[in-house]
């Protein structure tokens, strides 16, 4: 015994390599996309909803029998819905898709970890006109022989085509849903739905249809609302100032008879002066008669001097703005010499052009507002084209208005405006005109100027709603605070809503229409009902059937059989915004159908909307249109509105298919050597937007995608030490807080810290200063400090050592708090290190006696075991004594030369009151990691005082005279090649 234990004591350091504990995990150093989409999607995403969404189910089975009060407790208090607002099914996805879509399954995630079950039903846009246009490419020369039903079932295909297809792309961003479980704006019960909105604002007296102007598309050939427009601030147009002759009554009342006075008007659409009905001025201004090279001209007198080409002109009378009401002028292009009217306007300032406004009633907005007042006709000459209808127009004009192929000119060619121009030339009304650079609104589809035409439309009239709308936003909680605002004020500024499109591809509007006179509409409560209970019966395509007068009876209720044949049905379809704004109805057929509510429904209905900015003039502003309108009531559909902004290049440049500096997210998910992005993963795009304030614009590149990689590594590696050091134990039980080290204490009461403060911030959806925090501490409290002083026991220390199992529980709760904070952010990483956690430290209660589950997304967020009043306290001690110490000790060692590491030193603390100290010495010898640690009472003229929480100590370092023990390389060993005495116990018990 004695010959065999004197060659333990004298083997070389290589023989005891082996009896040390290092770190041994399977999990691997990086991750592997095939095992990624193989196994740990699944069972991070699709499984975890599918099993949380079943005891959801289960336990809304034992309510069935309940009254809805305690239905409507059980759900707010144990669901949170959030929306899907659907993205549009044409085309793969992009980053902002990712982006969206990992947003909110953060949110999700975050919910579920807090004890709520989630329902997240994802869904799609399906009609409209880019689908359409889609479909009626594949036609080419046959679009005048093709049916409605036909382009409808070509958009139909490519739709689902669509959805398949980004339903692919959207299961590998680890999203928690049930992706068989989805809505598509084309199923026929969302389309029903649809249908009884409609029906319910026309039982409120909100439907109308009249000949109005309205935002067009001359490309894509319908009606658009403000929320399809985009602004292009750098468009051209060629503005004209031009003259109005008085009439000679006019100029008789003047004093002025026979001279040639004009009223002189500023317009940037030299077009629409064919269409000329009107002049407004505005009449708190005051207004000057001026002479200039001859001729008398009436403008506005602040206005006058900033007119160039009336330079020197002379005041000849000043007139006050209600004098201008008694005259009346003429319109020499048309040359009827009609006498035509000048009406007040509000909208009319002394800001820009000279005071006096052309009003076309058929061209305009405020026009036709103007119009409707004083009973000007709605005149619009334009066709679906954006091309004069010439023969509605004076016959000395069609000649000039046509092309050489014969077609009407379009309006918004230049051509067109110089012919226009020649025009006030010949008729010796043009003064002055010059190209206008300023902002106009384009068709967001076609990238095209829009025009403002009169056509029959649908409107919902939206006076009172906006007043319900304004109020029920004072319920809701806006992220960031400023969405409030942008909403209210496109809210605020909306009297109508143009809701019918020329397209064949959508929810058509239930009109009836007379044969021998369309502008004859039936449509009433009866036949509204009637139609819906139809196209239940039918299918909605059987609407776009042709509409022969044999076919016409199913169409009308019984009260209308004598005169069905008598009707066609209508051909406009309801706008999209319409379809995605009535999707609220999908959250409440959820409600009645699953969760068995029949008297009453949440309100609101959902916990969250999310989607980008733009949508204030989109999907937000529908929803809640849609919603208080059909209701009547002041009640938001959604608790809480977040916004995110749009993904950027790293120049700061909004990414763009035209600009060519767009990135897919399957370029960072596998990487694209071409443009050097390195693969990053699913987690890596996720990671990405997370690091992101996506409050404002993300951006993405090689530069940051090369440090997302950084990170990822720094928590694969971390993930690793903790794993590869749980492995080898005596047992697995969890020592319990009270009985653990001072360090390890310290380091569970800052972990308790991170987690309520990433739980905050969860909560205020700031998911970036989650990863800052996190970052943050897994660089300073563990890589720095914790893992560092605790390597040595891990490795050298024998399995039942206390001081060991003390770091493993610590270590387990690390990885618990780290599962939970990036659970919702990196899921498959998390999952991945759950995986190859041995399950006994999984698998039991800790001291809180919370129970456990087996996958990491579902275990309670407040699993750390935590519990000690005194929390502060020691951490207050903790930093004024053993890191202050830690602090001088690292500061005299950087000053010594001839000592490379802490483990050749021997430190001794001087103190005069030992028992004041906190620490033991073995303790303060593992913080310090140094090869031999003494306290000793008394002090030493010669070092500098190190004035601690309760006592003043000194600190002395100097190189151990021990030798280097073989198998820990500390310094405190009695001689070369010999084992210290904690390495002999343990190998001797081996």
């Amino acid at each position: 015994m004695i010959r065999a234990f004197i060659s333990v004591r004298n083997a070389s350091s290589h023989s005891y390599q082996k009896t040390l504990r290092l770190p041994k995990t399977k999990f691997p150093n990086r991750s592997n996309l095939q095992k990624t989409l193989d196994q740990l999607l699944p069972q991070s995403s699709q499984q975890i909803y599918t099993q949380q969404y079943s005891k959801l189910l289960t336990k809304l089975s034992k309510l069935e029998k309940c009254p809805d009060e305690m239905k409507l407790r059980f759900l707010q208090e144990n669901v949170f819905v959030l929306h899907d607002g659907p993205p549009y099914a044409n085309g793969d996805l992009h980053l902002g898709h990712a982006l969206n879509k990992i947003l909110k399954d953060m949110i999700n995630r975050f919910q579920l970890m807090n004890g709520k079950h989630v329902v997240y039903i994802p869904g799609w846009d399906c009609h409209g006109l880019p689908i359409e246009l889609k479909a009626l490419s594949k036609l080419n020369d046959q679009l005048d022989k093709i049916s409605p039903t036909k382009i409808r079932s070509i958009a139909r295909a490519h739709a689902q085509k669509t959805v398949k297809s980004q339903r692919q792309q959207f299961e590998q961003f680890g999203i928690l849903a049930n992706w068989d479980h989805n809505y598509v704006t084309m199923d026929p019960k969302f389309e029903i739905n649809q249908l009884s909105v409609f029906q319910d604002l026309f039982k409120k007296n909100l439907i109308k249809r009249q000949r109005k102007p309205v935002y067009w598309g001359t490309e894509t050939k319908t009606a658009l609302a403000e929320g399809e427009l985009e602004y292009k601030d750098d468009h051209v147009s060629i503005s004209a100032y031009v003259k109005f002759p008085l009439t000679d009554k006019s100029k008789v009342a003047l004093g002025f008879a026979g001279a040639p006075v004009s009223f002189l008007i500023w317009t940037s659409t030299p077009w629409t002066l064919l269409s000329n009905r009107a002049i407004c001025f505005n009449e708190s201004l005051d207004y000057i008669l001026v002479k200039c090279n001859g001729e008398y001209m009436i403008v506005e007198k602040s206005l006058a001097e900033k007119l160039e080409f009336l330079s020197g002109f002379e005041v000849i009378k000043e007139l006050k703005g209600n004098v201008m009401a008694s005259l009346e002028y003429t319109n020499p292009l048309l040359r009827d010499d009609k006498a035509r009217p000048m009406f007040h306007g509000d909208h009319v300032t002394s800001i820009t052009g000279t005071g006096l406004v052309h009003t076309a009633p058929g061209h305009g907005h405020e026009d036709y507002i103007v119009g409707i007042q004083n009973s000007l006709e709605i005149f619009s000459p334009v066709d679906h084209e954006g091309r004069y209808n010439v023969e509605e127009l004076p016959a000395h004009l069609q000649g000039c208005l046509k092309e050489e192929s014969g077609k009407s000119r379009k309006v918004l060619d230049r051509n067109t405006t110089e012919t226009i121009i020649d025009l006030l030339r010949t008729e010796n009304m043009l003064i002055h005109h010059h190209e206008y650079v300023h902002s106009y609104p384009y068709d967001w589809r076609s990238k095209k100027p829009i025009i403002i035409r009169a056509t029959p439309q649908w409107f919902a009239n939206l006076h009172h709603v906006k007043t319900l709308a304004l109020r029920a936003l004072e319920t809701v909680n806006f992220v960031p605070e400023r969405g409030v605002n942008r909403l209210s004020s496109f809210i605020k500024t909306r009297n109508e809503w143009c809701i019918s499109r020329q397209r064949y591809w959508g929810v058509p509007i239930p009109s009836l229409h007379k044969r021998d006179d369309p502008d004859c509409v039936l449509m009433n409560d009866e036949s509204i009902a009637h139609i819906i209970k139809t196209i239940e019966t039918k299918g909605i395509d059987s609407w776009f059937a042709e509409s022969t007068v044999d076919s016409m009876h199913q169409w009308l209720p019984e009260s209308y059989q004598d005169v069905a044949h008598e009707y066609y049905r209508g051909t406009d379809t309801v706008d999209v915004w319409f379809d995605s704004g009535s999707s609220w109805n999908v959250i409440a057929d959820w409600y009645r159908d699953v969760a068995g509510l029949t008297s009453q429904l949440p309100s609101p209905l959902t916990d969250i909307y999310l989607e980008g900015s733009d949508q204030h003039r989109g999907w937000f502003q529908s929803s809640l249109l849609t919603k208080v309108g059909s209701s009547g009531v002041p009640e938001a559909p959604y608790k809480n509105v977040i916004t995110h902004g749009f993904t950027l290049d790293e120049n700061g440049i909004k990414m763009s298919k035209s600009i060519g500096n767009t990135i897919s997210p399957a370029a960072i998910i596998k990487g694209d050597p071409k443009a050097d992005l390195p693969p990053l993963g699913v987690d890596g795009l996720r990671l990405l937007i997370a690091q992101s304030n996506f409050t404002s614009d993300i951006v993405a590149g090689p530069v940051v995608m090369k440090h997302v990689a950084d990170a990822l590594k720094k928590f694969r590696l971390t993930f690793r030490f903790i794993l590869g050091n749980l492995q080898e134990t005596k047992n697995h039980d969890l020592v319990p807080f009270s009985e653990l080290r001072r360090v390890d204490q310290y380091t569970l009461l800052n972990l308790k810290k991170l987690r309520e403060e990433t739980k905050k911030l969860y909560q205020q959806y700031n998911f970036s200063n989650v990863l800052t925090q996190i970052q943050y501490h897994m660089n300073n409290d563990l890589s720095a400090l914790y893992f560092s002083v605790t390597k040595d026991s891990l490795y050298s220390d024998s399995l039942d050592n206390k001081k060991r199992s003390s770091i493993q529980t610590t270590l387990f709760h690390i990885l618990d708090t780290y599962r939970c904070i990036m659970g919702p952010i990196i899921p498959i990483m998390v999952q991945e290190a759950w995986n190859y956690t041995p399950p006994e430290w999984i698998n039991q209660k800790d001291s809180s006696n919370l129970a456990v589950t087996d996958s990491p997304f579902t275990r309670p967020w407040d699993s750390l075991p935590i519990l000690a009043s005194s929390g502060e306290e020691l951490v207050a001690s903790f930093a004024s004594n053993e890191l202050k110490l830690l602090s001088s000790f690292t500061e005299m060692f950087n000053k010594m030369s001839d000592v490379t590491k802490t483990e050749q030193l021997r430190a001794t603390i001087y103190c005069s009151d030992p028992s004041k100290l906190p620490f033991t010495a073995e303790e303060m010898e593992d913080l310090l990691q140094v090869g031999v640690l003494t306290i000793e009472k008394g002090q030493r003229s010669d070092s500098k005082p190190i004035p601690l929480s309760s006592v003043e100590v000194q600190l002395s370092l100097e190189e151990s005279t021990s030798h280097k023990c073989p198998r820990c390389w500390k310094h405190n060993s009695t001689s070369d090649e010999i084992l210290c005495t904690r390495c002999e116990g343990v190998i001797n018990a081996l």
